[in-house]
């Protein structure tokens, strides 16, 4: 496989690998004659992403002509290509990035001949300079292909990075690196409300601050519920990497859920990108939750972001009591 980027898409496709550093240190390489996916499964198997660039992303893009009807799969740290990517020196030098995947044995690779299969990063920079970087791969073990939720009961929303970031970043992360903040989300008719699910006394036998919020079903695009309330939980980590990428790229966020037990799935499009993420959920006792009223109907919301961009409207940053739209946002903190 041999892939080349520019130097106005490196930066995207850098970031995307910094999201993906979020879910798992192993990442996966997967490509075909018409793309190439990178995705990565966390540890516990709870968290999955995966990006996939179509052949139009790159400046140029082939597989070799004996794979041309087959694929190519490999798997490495997603910290040792980060590491060549997000050098402070990479900005302001490189034209452009080729990628190549040299199978082990093949002679393809002029300066070390091997029987490992090895990626290539080649930067070229400015006033002629070239920059090589050959990083061994491993076969990858598995490629994790999530399941598909039921669309026939599936709940369907879309928001924009900053409407979700200002939503979140009322629960700030707990520090620690095995600590992960864990939010309720109760999806009702007409409004969410979000709050921490925490013990009342963390390991150092300290009470926690415990933040509940309320927010107006208006600051999604769409908001369309199969039932409400509908109730799911799920950890902050990957949620907030996903968030940060959305945010850097400018695009929304489409959120889709079914019954509490399940994952949530979020997809993102960009041109050239379908980045699909997986977070598992987990289900909440004592959620006080009634018995379920199914609504489906499309509901008027606010334009979306972008929208409100072109016609002028601030995007700035809102205080932590008001929405995007100058409504309350009731956040309400309080020592558990």
């Amino acid at each position: 496989m041999q892939a080349t980027i520019d130097a106005t898409a490196l930066k995207p496709f850098t970031k995307a690998l910094t999201c993906i550093a979020r879910y798992g240190d192993e990442l996966t390489l997967h490509a075909t004659s018409q793309d190439l996916a990178l995705s990565a499964t966390n540890s516990s198997k709870s968290a999955y992403a995966r990006f996939k660039y179509d052949r139009t992303f790159f400046q140029k893009y082939a597989l070799d002509q004996q794979a041309e009807d087959e694929e190519v799969t490999g798997q490495l740290l997603v910290k040792s290509l980060l590491s060549i990517l997000r050098h402070r020196a990479v900005d302001k030098t490189v034209e452009k990035c080729e990628l190549s995947i040299v199978d082990g044995g093949s002679g393809e690779d002029d300066e070390q001949d091997s029987l490992e299969s090895k990626l290539v990063v080649v930067l070229h920079c400015k006033h002629g300079v070239i920059k090589t970087h050959r990083l061994l791969l491993s076969t990858p073990n598995s490629l994790m292909a999530p399941g598909a939720p039921d669309a026939s009961t599936e709940s369907f929303l879309t928001v924009g990075p900053r409407a979700i970031k200002d939503m979140v970043e009322h629960f700030p992360m707990a520090r620690g690196n095995k600590s992960d903040s864990q939010l309720i989300w109760n999806f009702g008719e007409n409004e969410v409300e979000v709050k921490t699910l925490e013990s009342s006394i963390d390991s150092k036998g300290k009470s926690q601050l415990a933040t509940e919020l309320t927010i107006s079903a208006e600051e999604f695009d769409v908001y369309n519920l199969y039932a409400a309330p509908t109730v799911i939980a799920f950890h902050l980590g990957e949620f907030n990497a996903t968030i940060a990428f959305t945010e850097a790229i400018s695009v929304t966020m489409d959120l889709r859920f079914t019954d509490p037990a399940a994952p949530l799935f979020i997809d993102v499009e960009s041109d050239g990108l379908q980045a699909l993420f997986v977070i598992s959920t987990s289900q909440v006792h004592n959620a006080g939750n009634t018995a379920p009223q199914v609504i489906l109907k499309n509901k008027k919301k606010r334009p979306r972001e972008e929208d409100r961009w072109k016609s002028g409207c601030n995007l700035g940053h809102t205080s932590s009591q008001e929405t995007h739209e100058g409504r309350p946002a009731d956040a309400v903190h309080k020592w558990r």
